[in-house]
């Protein structure tokens, strides 16, 4: 909801940017690529530092690519189907290395792989009701899409390492990831209700 609520916004800010790259010759699939690859640095760099608050930065950074590759594309006048569906597996690779990188540091495995489930349920739900009947990104403005996964996910962590605070003895990331899978799994829930609803209306015309 936050994405496609603010993406008019977003794209002003990135224009200027974008010009000057799609000028530079870089092409958008460059940019798109990036994202994983500085996604996987700044995870194997948490690994090892266990930095939380400069891996924090650097995914928000990593995050900005997102849309940054999609004003490139159209700042060049070369928007593709291939370049939307590159992108879209590059976003479910950063999300997953983040969610596997934070796991590794916390030692919260089951609760990170719940949250990963979750995620890649909802991005699923919708992709498999399109090869069933026609549907529209503007028909699924859902409860916990990636990008308010990756803002939860980023302050809960940001937050459990400059406070101290441990409700019922379990840190702020704790809970943070326990919200994520609650959340996730209940929007898998909402889209798959969606889903049934559209395919019942769509497949008998």
């Amino acid at each position: 909801m936050l994405a496609a609520r603010y993406k008019p916004l977003f794209n002003r800010l990135l224009h200027p940017v974008a010009a000057w790259i799609a000028r530079s010759g870089i092409p958008a699939s460059a940019v798109t690529l990036s994202a994983p690859l500085l996604g996987l640095v700044a995870c194997v760099a948490f690994i090892r530092m266990r930095a939380v608050l400069p891996f924090c930065v650097a995914m928000t950074v990593v995050a900005s690519l997102d849309g940054l590759d999609g004003a490139v594309a159209r700042a060049s006048g070369r928007v593709t189907k291939r370049g939307a569906y590159l992108d879209a597996m590059g976003d479910r690779y950063v999300e997953a290395m983040a969610l596997i990188a934070a796991a590794w540091v916390s030692g919260y495995w089951l609760l990170s792989s719940l949250v990963l489930a979750g995620s890649l349920l909802v991005s699923y739900a919708k992709a498999r009701a399109a090869m069933e009947v026609a549907v529209s990104n503007a028909e699924w403005p859902d409860l916990m899409e990636r990008t308010e996964r990756l803002v939860l996910f980023l302050v809960g962590l940001a937050a459990s390492a400059v406070m101290p605070w441990r409700p019922f003895g379990r840190d702020l990331f704790w809970w943070t990831l326990l919200l994520l899978a609650v959340l996730a799994h209940l929007t898998v829930a909402q889209r798959l209700v969606r889903a049934c609803r559209l395919i019942d209306e769509r497949a008998a015309r």
